[in-house]
């Protein structure tokens, strides 16, 4: 039978009452609290007992700190003449415990004990919570602007669509601990000037429910392409990689005697280190085609055009220029898609190899499938407002789209880009829940016009 277990650390740093709880029901079991840590608490069996725990925080100490301070030696021998053994040191953290029911309390005084509370949580936690949550902030803004740049191309790739709400929860995730923990200490401060100390007591369980959904919407959004999700793996790999090494690192240089200054220093430094190296190794990774995390988009050959090399793609494409015109040209034929719950959008290109004297017809298109109704007003206003006319030193630029009659086109709506010199061969052609988006590198006739609506109206 093993002699060490490892348990979820399922409490806030700051939770004395729920953490003193926890040990006392462990010590109940058999198992004693060797080594406290962020994720995992470390236990030692011991026989059963009945014992009282007492959590308290010693703001000055950290982690990086080689020995406990003369102050942190002091206190602990003042609280063994009282009756309280030392269990174990973590941070600012320093747990004992007793067999005595009639021991006196370390911690008697409400005020000194919210005091050293905040003051530990001031300098070990609420500073981290506060930065990520800037962070977080940050992408959530950038994400919400790419949404309003380009709705119709961040609602069909799942890549942007699932790191919205996964970013929103991250934000939300610091939040509910920052307002928890300044509700609790403004309550607690007045409780303390009554003589009565305010427990922390925290919703832990909340925040790994937030993050568990937070890392399925991380998931979600890398369903769209094995690529992808392979790199989101590696990219997390080399995370943790960094994670560990900086841990192992400190540790080492922890019992090395090295102060608690030149530890951070060092640490951090080769954490900082270790990400561009990891940055640098995937990037020559890519570069030299040992790492592919692409869309699988092979082509079917290539062809040289003065002094390049040029692939040539043949992927399946709805409207070819063959189904409009005769032509002999040859053509490389590029298709990309991409689908959410809510749309799915298909671009198209069918051009004709620039080696060759005849390159009159080429086609590029969007198909865009609106899978829930209420969205469709929204994504062709969207995609309406696109092209737009734009002011340049006093000097419009204009290019916008013009309704057009879409009864050639057997549509329910059809737009025209217009410009300063009249209408271009480029449309917007609305369907009952498809809109396309093409152009024609050639005027096309009203046959060619029926002929492209009957193949890509559906």
């Amino acid at each position: 039978m093993s002699k060490t277990r490892r348990c979820l650390a399922n409490f806030s740093f700051y939770d004395q009452r729920g953490i003193e709880k926890k040990l006392e029901q462990m010590a109940a079991q058999g198992w004693m609290i060797e080594q406290p840590g962020g994720l995992l608490w470390t236990y030692r069996k011991i026989r059963p007992r009945q014992l009282r725990f007492a959590v308290t925080y010693f703001p000055s100490a950290s982690e990086f700190d080689p020995h406990p301070s003369q102050r942190q030696l002091m206190k602990e021998d003042f609280c063994t003449q009282d009756g309280w053994k030392l269990a174990a040191r973590w941070d600012a953290m320093q747990i004992f415990y007793t067999d005595q029911t009639d021991a006196v309390p370390i911690d008697t005084d409400p005020v000194t004990q919210v005091e050293t509370i905040h003051r530990t949580m001031s300098k070990r936690i609420l500073t981290a919570q506060l930065l990520s949550l800037a962070l977080y902030l940050f992408v959530l803004v950038y994400q919400l602007r790419q949404l309003w740049r380009n709705p119709v191309d961040y609602l069909s790739t799942p890549c942007y669509l699932f790191s919205l709400p996964f970013w929103m929860l991250l934000v939300v995730f610091p939040l509910y601990e920052l307002i928890y923990y300044f509700l609790w200490h403004r309550r607690a401060k007045k409780a303390a000037e009554q003589g009565i100390f305010l427990p922390v007591h925290t919703n832990r369980p909340l925040g790994w429910c937030l993050l568990a959904v937070a890392i399925l919407l991380l998931i979600l959004s890398q369903t769209g392409s094995v690529r992808k999700f392979l790199f989101l793996a590696v990219w997390l790999a080399v995370i943790l990689a960094m994670g560990l090494l900086g841990r192992c690192l400190s540790r080492w240089l922890k019992k090395r005697g090295v102060s608690r200054r030149v530890n951070q220093a060092v640490t951090m430094g080769c954490i900082l280190l270790l990400t561009v190296v990891g940055l640098a190794g995937i990037t020559a990774g890519i570069l030299t085609g040992l790492l592919s995390f692409g869309d699988g988009h092979q082509p079917v050959g290539s062809y040289q055009w003065g002094n390049l090399t040029r692939d040539i793609y043949d992927d399946p494409m709805p409207l070819t220029v063959g189904d409009l015109v005769e032509t002999d040209t040859q053509y490389s034929k590029e298709a990309h898609c991409q689908e959410t719950f809510l749309l799915s959008r298909c671009e198209y290109d069918q051009r004709p190899l620039f080696n060759q004297e005849e390159r009159d017809y080429q086609l590029s298109y969007t198909v865009t499938d609106v899978k829930l109704p209420f969205l469709y007003d929204f994504i062709r206003q969207s995609l309406l407002e696109e092209r737009q006319d734009e002011v340049i030193d006093d000097y419009v630029f204009v290019e916008h789209y013009e309704p057009v009659d879409a009864a050639p086109w057997g549509a329910q709506a059809a737009y025209q880009v217009y410009r300063d010199d009249g209408f271009r061969d480029t449309y917007l052609i609305c369907w009952e829940s498809r809109m396309v988006e093409i152009t024609f590198y050639w005027t096309p006739t009203p046959e060619q016009l029926r002929t492209a609506g009957e193949i890509l109206g559906g």
